[in-house]
């Protein structure tokens, strides 16, 4: 709804109640629909048999789908994945989102019931840590490492083509990744400049998985992994240190410092380079990205959103000269602070 749009109860409807179509895909991810239906195109009886699902409604959360644009329906009466359902839910893609939605179905969905309760109180809602050390805690549990890698690959896969070509990586000799789970951005971003002499800076707890999806993805020895904590232990050095979907899981003072530890690791004439949700004005992302910074509410102890502004104040506050940004697509903006 625009501000000088005339009112209509059917617009107002269909914002409070999208949660119900997004229900919809979030449950065809649950029940394993899309993988299914990768295999070979279904009637709805065999859907129902395949899956375990009851008469009573399969019938219309299959129309629905098709009425979203995520089934087709073929007129022999057999259903089969549309192509965005094909390239985005099915696992074995390159741009597969499913991993990300099925945890954001299990865990977001109820936290954002309770948006409320975070309002009034400033406390997360997730349901899947207690206390202050949220990464620590996650990292403790197999099943919860899993998932939370996941999400994070699949959230930052579809920005390493424009992660190659929107820096001048040509100038640079080593890049140093702060947060940088299993290592999956530094490959994809070897792979297309094998010049780089490349490291992940993470927690120690996460140093098998590296080595294991290293050794997957043919990578073992172009990418190295450095154990630690980037707010209590010193950084290596590097031409171009860079953090990606993660300033945005701290508050402010923690930001500033961590932007601050990056200062002294950055050689001369090198840069930082930072990317997230970040909220530009004006941006079509504007609205969206406010709604991301509420979800890190619910979800974090410590995160927000933030804006382009606050991001270049944290940076030249610790001592780096030019920043600029670009966008790499799909919400996400690059911000570049260079060293002198």
């Amino acid at each position: 709804m625009t501000a000088d749009a005339t009112p209509h109860p059917g617009a107002v409807l269909a914002q409070a109640m999208a949660f119900q179509p997004a229900r919809l895909v979030l449950t065809g991810i649950e029940i394993g629909l899309f993988t299914a239906l990768a295999e070979q195109p279904a009637t709805e009886e065999a859907i129902r048999k395949r899956l375990g699902l009851h008469t009573r409604g399969t019938d219309h959360f299959l129309a629905a789908l098709v009425e979203l644009g995520f089934l087709e329906l073929s007129a022999g009466g057999e259903f089969s994945n549309s192509r965005a359902a094909q390239q985005f839910l099915v696992p074995g893609d390159e741009g597969y989102l499913g991993g990300f939605l099925k945890i954001a179905g299990q865990v977001m969905y109820p936290a954002w019931d309770k948006l409320g309760e975070a309002l009034r109180t400033g406390a997360p809602q997730a349901a899947t840590y207690t206390g202050e050390d949220m990464f620590g805690e996650l990292y403790d549990s197999d099943e919860k490492k899993d998932g939370l890698v996941g999400m994070a690959e699949d959230a930052s896969r579809p920005l390493i083509p424009a992660l190659t070509e929107s820096f001048g990586w040509a100038k640079y000799n080593s890049v140093l990744e702060l947060g940088g789970c299993r290592g999956n951005v530094l490959a994809g971003l070897v792979k297309a400049h094998p010049h780089l002499d490349a490291c992940v800076f993470d927690l120690p707890q996460l140093e098998g998985d590296f080595t294991a999806h290293m050794a997957n993805l043919g990578m073992a020895g172009k990418v190295r992994y450095h154990g630690g904590d980037f707010f209590a232990d010193a950084l290596p050095q590097a031409d171009v240190l860079m953090i990606g979907h993660a300033l945005v899981d701290w508050n402010d003072e923690q930001r500033r410092q961590l932007v601050k530890n990056t200062f002294a690791a950055v050689r001369p004439g090198g840069a930082f380079l930072v990317w997230d949700p970040v909220i530009v004005d004006d941006d079509e992302s504007y609205l969206r990205n406010l709604i991301r910074s509420l979800n890190l509410q619910l979800m974090t102890p410590h995160g927000k959103g933030y804006r382009f502004e606050q991001c270049a104040e944290w940076m030249r506050e610790a001592g780096y000269a030019e920043v600029t940004h670009t966008s790499l697509g799909h919400d996400v903006t690059l911000v570049v602070a260079h060293k002198d």
